[in-house]
Parts: C-alpha cells; sequence; structure tokens
C-alpha cells in the first residue's frame, strides 16, 4: 500500500508508518523544519517544500496520508495565543489546512492528523475539528476522533496525543496493551547492555545549573532547588526579550527516577538519574523509538526538539498498521464520526462523538 507524509519534519511518524506501507514522498511546509534530518537517513524519499509545489497531481492511487502539522497553537508550551479563540491568530494553523487538503487532491483511503488533546478543547481546536469533520463527511469519508497515550502502544514513555482520522472503511483498532512502558532504569539499563555505554551528544548545563544538579535527588527539579535556595525577594528580573527571573533554570529540566516511567519528551531537558549530565541523543531515541544511531542533521543544541516536534516511531507503526487491517477489510461504513479514547484502561472504550 502508498502513503505519503505531510509536516513529518525529522521523520519519526514515517519511521513507524514504513513498517506497513511504501512511503513515496513528504510534502513538508516552506521551512522544510526536519527535512535534511529525514533527508539523511530517507535519501530516496522525495521532499517537497512550500505547499504550492506539492506535485499531488503526480501521486494516484494513495492508501494513506498521514502528518503532524506545528501543535504549537494549542500547546501550553509552545502557544503564544491568548484566549479559547487566540489560535484562530496563529499562523501555524494554516498548516493542518494544508494537510487535510490532501483529502480533495490525493484523495487517499484514509488521512491522519496528530496534534496535542488540546486540539480537541473547547478552549482549543475543537471548532476547527468540528469544521473538518463536516468537511469529510461531506465527501464521502468516516471520522474518528483518537486520543492515545503511547506509553501503550510500544513507546518507552508517556506521551498522550490527538488523532483526527478520515476513512472510508471502519476504523476500529483493538484497545492498545494496557501493560506502562517500562521505567527509566529499564530503559537505561537496556540501551546500555545492546548499544554500549555512549549516550551521544548531551547538551551543557550552565555552571549555576550544574550546582544544583549535584544536589538534586530522583524526582527533584532544578527550579524548586533554586527557588528553596533563593528567597523571591532576592530575586532580580530580566528586562530583555520575555521578562523571568535571572539565574533561575527551566521549569523542565529535573533529575529522572530510575523506578518511574520517563515524562513526555519536549527536547533534551531530563537529567540522567545517577550521572550529572543531560541524556543523550541516543538514550533519547531509545526513549522514544527511533535507531539510536539515526542521523540528525543541523546544530546538535537542537536535535532534540527534532524528536520532540514528531509522531514517535511506536505510535506511528501501531496507527499504520490499523489503518492499513482498516483498509483490507474493505467495509463499508455509515456512521459520521466517533470518538475513541485510549489514553488510560478506564477510558478504553469506543464511543459515537
Amino acid at each position: 500500500m502508498k502513503a505519503i507524509g505531510s509536516y513529518i519534519f525529522a521523520g519519526g511518524f514515517t519511521i513507524g508508518v514504513k513498517k506497513h506501507f511504501n512511503v513515496l514522498a513528504h510534502f513538508e511546509g516552506d521551512g522544510a523544519y526536519g527535512a535534511d534530518t529525514f533527508s539523511l537517513n530517507y535519501p530516496d524519499i522525495p521532499v517537497y517544500s512550500g505547499p504550492d509545489k506539492w506535485p499531488t497531481g503526480d501521486y494516484k492511487d494513495i492508501d494513506f496520508v498521514y502528518g503532524n502539522p506545528p501543535c504549537a497553537p494549542w500547546s501550553t508550551l509552545g502557544s503564544g495565543s491568548k484566549g479559547a479563540d487566540g489560535w484562530k491568530s496563529d499562523p501555524r494553523v494554516s498548516c493542518w489546512s494544508d494537510v487535510f487538503s490532501l483529502i480533495y487532491t490525493v484523495k487517499p483511503k484514509a488521512i491522519a492528523i496528530e496534534s496535542v488533546p488540546r486540539a480537541y478543547s473547547p478552549t482549543g481546536g475543537l471548532p476547527m475539528i468540528k469544521d473538518f469533520t463536516e468537511k469529510a463527511n461531506k465527501e464521502g469519508y468516516a471520522v474518528t476522533h483518537l486520543m492515545v497515550d503511547g506509553q501503550y502502544t510500544g513507546l518507552n514513555h508517556t506521551r498522550r496525543r490527538f488523532f483526527f482520522l478520515a476513512h472510508k472503511g471502519k476504523f476500529s483498532p483493538p484497545a492498545p496493551n494496557w501493560n506502562p512502558s517500562p521505567n527509566v532504569g529499564d530503559v537505561l539499563d537496556e540501551f546500555k547492555a545492546e548499544h554500549g555505554g555512549d549516550p551521544g551528544h548531551y547538551g551543557k548545563l550552565s555552571d549555576n545549573e550544574m550546582k544544583l544538579v549535584k544536589i538534586a535527588k530522583p524526582g527533584e527539579s532544578l527550579r524548586n532547588i533554586w527557588e528553596s535556595l533563593n528567597p523571591p525577594e532576592t530575586w532580580k528580573r530580566s528586562t530583555k526579550g520575555r521578562k523571568g527571573v535571572i539565574g533561575r533554570p527551566q521549569f523542565m529540566k529535573w533529575r529522572l527516577t530510575r523506578e518511574q516511567t520517563m515524562g513526555v519528551i519536549a527536547g533534551g531537558f531530563a537529567i540522567h538519574p545517577e550521572e550529572d549530565r543531560l541524556l543523550g541523543i541516543r538514550e533519547l531515541c531509545a526513549f522514544s523509538g527511533y535507531p539510536v544511531d539515526y542521523k540528525f542533521a543541523g546544530a546538535k543544541s537542537g536535535w532534540p526538539s527534532l524528536i520532540a516536534r514528531g509522531v514517535m516511531p511506536p505510535v506511528g507503526e501501531w496507527l499504520a498498521r490499523n489503518v492499513k487491517a482498516m483498509i483490507e477489510t474493505d467495509a463499508k461504513y455509515h456512521v459520521d464520526s466517533q470518538f475513541i479514547d485510549y489514553r488510560k484502561p478506564a477510558t478504553g472504550d469506543l464511543f459515537n462523538a
């Protein structure tokens, strides 16, 4: 079966999809963020940058289109929008429309678009999702709104995400494996046993942060330690750029606990549970389902973000496997839309939307 990816960045989604589909091309945005990394690893798959340059007419009989356009308009970390409707003025929302437009031009049997759960929230992108649902229904597609936690699809960390799926057949994936992800210590031990002790490149901690790391216990945040040592009345605030407290570490930097599941990976912020350093890129690949020898382009400081911004390979594989099974059954489906919540066992049921 044939597939096309759109806004795939460094290629995580495609790593998973390629296990079940022949990926013919990537349709990327004007900036083609991460495309150089993808091309390092898959030089035979063409990448077309800029929606006005997408050669949609050259691709016929496509089974599956999949994409993960920027989630920042709804992300608590990346959004600069204010209020429930703030996302509407975010230019990155147009990337969703770019991917959805492939329903009209490529006419796949199924299309999947991924984002953070808030894209499905009334205070986030739900009005847009409802609009896309109605448009897909008019084109003869049934629609599934899918929530899933990646740790139940073979991912080595917890990662809750939303998928908009429009499809010609009946999409009814079996419940995932509800066994949680292995804990941090198990993943690191397995990585060391299989791939040696080389963590790969890791970011540099400032002198101030390193002092805090040396006293940080498992599970402790550098920011919390810093604030416990520095009363608010002593804080000095920056007057440049985003106003913040000078010397206070980012809230995302914390020392991992061996016995717990890895939290969501948003970049290179996690500190090794025993060693006084950040996790290396090869270790982050092990937690994310990327090959540990995956090649990354660009500045090394940006490598963890290339991983964090895409769909993780195990999640892409799980979704692609179930989409392929749906297409193979060729079942007729008359329900306009449905909602599936696979974020935790208690809600692992199928409902009409």
